[in-house]
């Protein structure tokens, strides 16, 4: 039987699939706030978990990239990434808060059973809702910056976190980062910096372990979609997500030797981040009318399922048109990426 786990570097490819897999994941937990306005408990919609699982692992692959790649050219440069930072990512995560800012104080005024009352809000009420708490909480007026500001802090953090993660021993730095994630912490802590820092080890190895025989991939992914539909609880989901998150990579690398699917990625990847910066809105804004409607379990199952790809459209559209209308304004907005 083939070797089941080997050492590569991840391609370029890989890496770009993984991002591609990861957005997709992504915007697929937040469909799963369909249920979370409808009221529907849990374990109601338990033959869901396993998907949901699945969505709950993107960031945490983007986090565990962002090491990998941070130290894997071995010429890292803190001042140096430290300045592209802000353009790609300080930039592009001030410029939305702005724009979500408006879009909820304008909805408030306009549909206030949808948007919170920002005329109540005190300084901390304010600060909350543009800022959160890093590693805390989520920025209130739109939660997917989270990941973009703690991203930053990650970086800056890392003339700190580079020298050590260099010098520790990966029997050491791997099983603490194992006890990190299994700990009743905050979900933003445990997406972020134990994947980010397990990145940053792999990439000082330039390599990371994959699954390469095609039998074991495939009960990867079974074992980990199974796991939350049979036991229910906070250690089997946070074993169902960190399967996922390996199973991304893996298959990510093992698909991106096709020609084929390096192409559709290539076209793909330029609508990760704009996708990822813009999906939230539409589609919590869907999800409450849904729910609005008192539509049954079953048809919200399908909607769970489906909406996804109906926003992804709308985003890719609505990116499409601001690229070819104002493209210095969507390069700004985007960090520069594109």
């Amino acid at each position: 039987m083939d070797a089941k786990i080997s050492y590569t570097s991840l391609s370029s490819d890989g890496a770009t699939l993984a991002k591609i897999i990861a957005t997709f994941s992504v915007v697929l937990t937040h469909s799963y706030k369909l249920f979370k306005y409808m009221n529907v408990d849990n374990s109601t919609v338990f033959y869901l978990r396993g998907f949901h699982a699945f969505a709950s692992c993107g960031v945490p692959v983007f986090f565990l990239l962002s090491g990998y790649f941070l130290t894997f050219k071995g010429n890292w440069d803190y001042k140096k990434n430290i300045k592209k930072k802000v353009k790609s990512l300080v930039i592009p995560y001030l410029l939305f808060t702005a724009l979500y800012a408006i879009i909820s104080c304008v909805g408030a005024l306009a549909l206030p059973s949808f948007f919170d009352n920002f005329k109540e809000f005190t300084a901390n009420d304010w600060i909350m809702h543009l800022f959160g708490i890093p590693f805390v909480i989520a920025p209130s007026f739109y939660g997917p910056l989270w990941f973009v500001r703690e991203l930053l802090v990650l970086n800056i953090a890392s003339v700190i976190l580079v020298p050590v993660v260099k010098k520790i021993p990966g029997y050491i730095l791997l099983p603490a980062m194992a006890v990190v994630y299994f700990l009743p912490i905050p979900q933003i802590i445990r997406y972020s910096i134990p994947f980010f820092i397990v990145g940053m080890y792999f990439g000082f190895k330039k390599s990371i372990p994959v699954i390469t025989n095609n039998f074991y991939i495939i009960g990867l992914f079974v074992v980990g979609f199974a796991i939350p539909i049979v036991f229910e609880g906070e250690l089997a989901w946070k074993i169902s997500v960190l399967l996922m998150a390996i199973f991304i990579i893996t298959i990510s690398e093992m698909l991106a030797v096709e020609n084929n699917i390096r192409k559709i990625a290539k076209i793909a990847i330029p609508f990760s981040f704009p996708i990822y910066l813009l999906h939230e809105y539409p589609m919590t804004t869907t999800m409450r009318l849904l729910a609005m409607k008192h539509i049954s379990v079953p048809l919200a199952t399908a909607a769970f399922l489906i909406v996804p790809f109906l926003i992804i459209a709308l985003c890719v559209i609505v990116i499409l048109v601001w690229k070819r209308l104002l493209p210095k304004t969507f390069s700004v907005f985007t960090g520069g990426r594109y």
